[in-house]
């Protein structure tokens, strides 16, 4: 009889053998075992040590690596505490060494390691309902939306027939009124006025992720071949407020079919105005390169507000929010206490890249 797997603990001195498990375990995404993004991934985030990387593995008596779990620190902010805690991304077994229990060990290795684990993942996924067992809790879907702009660039099949989609982007044109960008300008980077922007933004919350300035130039300026727009919002040379969108690669009609807005951090002072200015601007920004339509992710009651009186609708969605806490579970498993938006998850970061090699 075979020895179970050991769970260990990721030392740096294991990658080559973590991405060539990697490789094998996602063929279609080889971005998952690329070593550029893997190391912009992990060790180079900006709450990480590289020596205490918060990654386990399952591995053999021979070294074979049988399942890992994944994670990446950030700062959690619950009332007036920030705690460390870690955001799960990742947790796969190998299929030769299933129902071993072995996502059960890498779940409980990572809530030994921190207290506060974070996570997104849907209920077509298994690891909802072992993590259920260990004590999470699921508490809330994670809503999205989209507005529509160019029907005929946003419909794939549209898209790659040039007349039928010049008539359907015709019929789209009341929803896209274009309006000034007041106020708001494309930046390049993520200077202090970020952090006293998230120092003043983040009482409005009980519950939120950092959003430090080096905790956004890492996500959205370092991300290897991707590029994101930068929206910013001043009043008197003030940031009140920012905007990141993401926008596809152009497809083989050589329309954008879809463009995402990343992450959106606002002022509480006239937040609504703020709100209203960066959202204005991100649709002109889309309208002026023709892209076929916006989509967005959002916990926050003012903002999903805002993003319906801007024409956005609610659409399905199977992300689902869940978290292991010691304490405070009145206040962070209640949904209405949160600001979470798309760049909190893993889903902008596994977004397909815009930029070629």
């Amino acid at each position: 009889m075979r020895a179970a797997p050991v769970i260990e603990q990721m030392k740096l001195s294991d990658k080559a053998a973590v991405l060539a498990f990697l490789q094998k375990a996602y063929p279609e995404n080889p971005r998952q075992s690329d070593e550029r993004f893997w190391n912009w991934h992990f060790p180079e985030s900006p709450y990480c040590d590289p020596n205490d990387l918060p990654i386990w593995l399952a591995k053999t008596a021979y070294g074979r690596i049988a399942g890992q779990l994944a994670s990446v620190p950030v700062e959690f902010n619950v009332g007036d505490e920030t705690v460390p805690a870690i955001w799960i991304l990742d947790m796969i077994v190998d299929p030769d060494f299933r129902r071993q229990g072995i996502a059960k060990k890498l779940a409980l290795a990572s809530m030994d390691f921190c207290p506060y684990v974070l996570g997104v993942n849907t209920p077509k996924q298994h690891a909802p309902k072992l993590l259920v067992s260990l004590g999470w809790k699921i508490f809330s879907k994670i809503p999205r939306y989209q507005k529509i702009l160019f029907p005929g660039n946003a419909v794939r099949e549209l898209a790659r027939i040039g007349p039928l989609r010049s008539i359907a982007n015709a019929i789209g044109a009341p929803f896209r009124r274009g309006a000034k960008r007041g106020g708001v300008e494309i930046v390049d980077a993520f200077d202090p006025a970020f952090d006293e922007l998230w120092h003043r933004a983040r009482r409005q919350w009980p519950c939120s992720i950092s959003r430090s300035a080096k905790m956004l130039d890492w996500q959205f300026r370092r991300q290897p071949d991707k590029k994101f727009d930068i929206l910013s919002y001043s009043v008197d040379g003030e940031l009140r407020g920012y905007a990141v969108m993401f926008f596809r690669k152009p497809g083989a009609s050589g329309v954008i079919e879809k463009a995402a807005i990343s992450d959106i951090c606002y002022d509480p002072e006239n937040a609504d105005q703020t709100i209203d200015a960066l959202l204005r601007a991100a649709l002109n920004l889309a309208v002026e390169r023709r892209v076929g339509s916006v989509v967005t992710d959002a916990i926050d009651e003012r903002l999903q507000r805002s993003l319906k009186h801007h024409g956005f609708w609610s659409v399905k969605s199977d992300l689902q929010l869940l978290a292991s806490v010691p304490g405070n579970h009145e206040t962070v498993y209640d949904p209405a206490n949160w600001y979470l938006t798309r760049g909190d998850s893993d889903i902008s970061i596994f977004e397909a890249p815009n930029l070629e090699k």
